[in-house]
């Protein structure tokens, strides 16, 4: 008699591990350059910008050299110019309207609108550009500042006025051309520097243009936030800086491990360690970058669990298999999923998805190492969906090895091959031997859609590859037909959906070979999802 083995597991359940949210791919990883824009992503082709939403969907086409943050609604799409930068539209914030500028006029570092009015510059001096993509007052200054409280400061022939609106100038106490700085307007007041330019008075004017008091802080001394909006001290105006970004959040943190990122909420990993670098969430959505490229992914309602099953597993051949329940949100339905299962040397399981959509799915694996004894190994289980890794847990696995003896049933049957008294040894070393398992049931129960599977493994014991045809009777009703293809002393899998299972009830199956060489019979209990 042949000897065998049969390599069982002990009957256990394992709760791989449970998440009360997951995430997917808002924005696949590419080689474009990615910036979080608040509700946008400012994305970067093949050198030029453009704007999407947190889907990837186009708002903006990429076809600028740069477009600024926005902000007070409103952000600058741009291109090189020497050294400057054309502003070639204004793009409003919530409409995303792409508005072109009418004339050649370039950024400043006061790149926001106060008030509907921007100071840009051109050949002819500075003005300022109107929200529309036109100049509401012509390019003509030496230098403009923002608008405030309805004034403007600005420089011509090294001389300071205030413009209004209109491009009216504001009379002011101290005289016209006599002015060497005037700060920005804030709470009714701002603060000028009148005379020589060498022993200049500082004078507190209101929006008059009247004296109010003086100012006995000398010009040099003056702390000016030019940068800014061409304000002095205390007095200088808090522009609104609200780049309009979504705030930061903060339920979500990042966590490293083996020198990859991933996110924790409360503690719990949500999204496991694989990303080289990963960003802040801003509200569901975050920008990281996998593999070397920048993509952005997004946190999704749901459950990722995953279950092993491990009934006695009846093997030849140092072969076993076992069997994984795998329950996915809702957003996951239609998705890709792949299951990888490894030990602690890193050699991973043959894992076989039974049924590829759905929310609840089943696997069948197979052990790549057979232990000699009997014993409990460490093994990982990852769960990823277009690569992105959703679910990874560690469980012990209990092998428990026996020796028995092989004896010819009705239900173990060896396809025997004519032998040909001419064929030579080493011809007869190319021909497969192959036999059928027992038809097992894939899962205990029928998948959401009351499909139940049945799985049938066709064993090679020659050290060739062999292919067969396996058929699948329930009752005595064909079910379907399938090619594998066996490598030596391997097995693969036939696995067959039963459909409409809306009752309980037990079937008789049977599996044959081609041409009925062997089969094998199993009564099964079908159940119903529900």
């Amino acid at each position: 008699m042949n000897k065998g083995l049969i390599l069982t597991t002990a009957s256990l359940l394992v709760s791989i591990g449970i998440n009360s949210q997951t995430a997917q791919w808002a924005v696949r990883p590419s080689s474009a350059q990615i910036e979080n824009y608040g509700n946008l992503l400012k994305i970067r082709k093949g050198g030029k910008c453009g704007l999407s939403d947190m889907n990837g969907n186009e708002i903006v086409s990429a076809s600028y050299d740069s477009i600024s943050p926005f902000r007070n609604g409103y952000a600058l799409a741009m291109s090189f110019s020497g050294k400057r930068m054309k502003i070639d539209a204004v793009i409003s914030d919530g409409d995303y309207e792409v508005q072109p500028v009418t004339e050649d006029v370039y950024a400043t570092r006061y790149m926001w609108f106060s008030e509907g009015k921007m100071p840009v510059r051109s050949n002819d001096g500075w003005g300022y550009l109107g929200t529309d993509g036109n100049m509401v007052i012509p390019c003509q200054f030496q230098v403009a500042y923002p608008f405030s409280e309805g004034l403007a400061s600005v420089l011509l022939d090294d001389q300071a006025y205030y413009i209004d609106r209109h491009m009216d100038y504001l009379p002011v106490e101290v005289g016209y051309g006599n002015i060497v700085y005037g700060s920005t307007f804030s709470g009714g007041h701002a603060i000028v520097y009148s005379g020589e330019s060498y022993t200049p008075k500082g004078y507190v004017i209101n929006k008059r243009g009247r004296i109010v008091s003086n100012y006995k802080v000398k010009i040099e001394s003056t702390e000016r936030n030019e940068n800014s909006d061409h304000s002095v001290g205390e007095r200088s105006t808090s522009f609104d800086s609200n780049m309009q970004e979504m705030s930061i959040n903060s339920i979500y943190s990042v966590y490293q491990d083996g020198g990859l990122y991933g996110y924790k909420r409360n503690g719990r990993v949500i999204v496991p360690a694989q990303f080289e670098s990963a960003e802040p969430f801003h509200g569901d959505y975050a920008k990281v970058r996998y593999l070397g490229q920048n993509g952005i992914i997004q946190i999704v309602d749901g459950d990722v669990t995953a279950d092993i099953e491990t009934p006695n597993i009846e093997i030849t051949n140092k072969k076993g298999r076992g069997y994984l329940r795998l329950n996915l949100p809702s957003s996951l339905e239609d998705a890709a999923v792949r299951v990888r299962i490894s030990d602690e040397q890193g050699k991973e399981m043959t894992v076989f998805a039974n049924n590829s959509q759905g929310t609840s799915r089943t696997y069948t694996f197979f052990p790549t190492v057979i232990p000699q004894n009997s014993v409990t190994r460490r093994h990982k289980i990852e769960v990823l969906s277009d690569n992105l890794l959703l679910l990874k847990k560690s469980c012990d696995l209990a092998f428990t090895i026996r020796e028995i003896k092989e004896t010819k049933t009705a239900t173990t049957t060896t396809v025997k091959v004519p032998t040909n008294t001419n064929t030579s040894s080493s011809q007869k070393m190319h021909i497969a031997s192959l036999s059928l398992s027992t038809p097992k049931a894939t899962a205990k129960r029928a998948n959401p859609k009351n499909n139940f599977f049945v799985t049938v493994s066709v064993i090679n014991s020659s050290d060739v590859r062999g292919s067969a045809s396996v058929s699948l009777y329930v009752d005595g009703k064909v079910v379907g037909t399938k090619g594998v293809s066996v490598r030596g002393n391997g097995s693969a899998n036939a696995i067959f959906a039963v459909s409409g299972i809306k009752k309980e009830h037990y079937a008789k199956v049977k599996a044959a070979l081609k041409e009925g060489k062997t089969s094998q019979e199993a009564i099964i209990r079908f159940l119903p999802f529900d």
